[in-house]
């Protein structure tokens, strides 16, 4: 399970530090740490459910994934989003409402994946719209989020879900289930592949239903299970369009089931397994000068400073 700082919405470390060194900006949603305030108090370290935050020994400081924001604001994905071989990793904006996030973290614990993606809004709503240029958000990060692959595994087919959601901190990184390797059977040393065999049952894999909830939805077993059956019933489209062993009404069905149709399931076909760095990354250059304008600092003074600031070592002692 690949892992890297969460950034949640909800961050549990940034409350705990004593200093006020932690911090979530607000024009992309990074969590970070001041070094200039941290003091080495390490209570980010224990707040931390998922344990990314770490202690500096030699500095005297604590530091974590800054989702390598330098790259972020000039538009390019993380480096390790942009050197992942298997093209695994998605990075995309998400609008979301912050007044929800307390109501939506005293949720029943069964029901914590619905509540989190009620958080989420759907970009492409007039009404959020409206409210987002309101607030002062760019068309260019409105556009962004409309096109984000995000969204689209998260609330639009629901396959992508938090990573512990009962910690209650609103990650905002996502996992898609995985599925069994296609697997054949051979008899009388013909070796097989119809149909009936080759898609075993999601309720027979090696990963049991219940472990992936507790990974991934606290333990409700239906998130899992729907997301499941919408990637098992991608298998059989594309099984049905590349071979046509599988008869129309037969497919008709499964998809009817996974509540999905064949646009959606080619769509979540091409995403997976044909996407280009274009489709994966959906991230415009972050508008920073609109936060230093909130400053002392003047846009004009920080012209090309863009990324990491300070280049001084922090070093122990106040």
């Amino acid at each position: 399970l690949p892992r890297i700082c969460n950034h949640c919405a909800n961050p549990s470390c940034v409350a705990s530090c004593p200093s006020g060194a932690l911090y979530k900006r607000g024009e992309d949603g990074i969590v970070l740490v001041n070094q200039d305030k941290c003091r080495g108090w390490r209570a980010c370290v224990t707040a931390c459910p998922y344990k990314k935050v770490y202690y500096n020994w030699k500095t005297g400081k604590s530091e974590k994934c800054i989702l390598c924001y330098p790259r972020v604001e000039t538009g390019q994905p993380p480096a390790c989003f942009h050197t992942c071989v298997g093209r695994i990793r998605y990075m995309g904006a998400m609008l979301y409402d912050a007044e929800r996030i307390e109501e939506a973290m005293k949720a029943p614990q069964e029901g914590l994946v619905e509540a989190q993606r009620s958080v989420l809004l759907d970009p492409c709503d007039p009404e959020v719209i409206a409210q987002a240029q309101k607030n002062g958000i760019s068309p260019g990060w409105i556009e962004s989020a409309q096109r984000s692959p995000v969204f689209k595994y998260v609330c639009e087919w629901k396959l992508a879900l938090p990573l512990h959601p009962e910690f209650r901190t609103l990650p905002m990184l996502y996992y898609v289930p995985p599925l069994l390797p296609v697997m054949g059977r051979s008899e009388s040393n013909i070796y097989e592949h119809d149909a009936d065999t080759v898609f075993t049952s999601i309720d027979k894999a090696r990963l049991p239903m219940k472990y992936l909830a507790m990974l991934f939805s606290a333990g409700n077993i239906e998130p899992v299970r729907e997301a499941m059956k919408k990637l098992l019933a991608v298998r059989f489209f594309q099984r049905s369009s590349t071979l046509g062993d599988i008869e129309p009404d037969r497919l008709k069905k499964i998809l009817r089931d996974a509540g999905i149709s064949e646009a959606q399931a080619q769509a979540i076909y091409a995403l997976t397994a044909l996407p280009g760095p274009e489709d994966r990354f959906m991230m415009p250059p972050i508008q920073r000068e609109e936060s230093i304008e909130g400053t002392s600092c003047s846009p004009d003074k920080c012209k090309g400073t863009c990324g990491l600031g300070k280049t001084e070592h922090p070093q122990r002692g106040l």
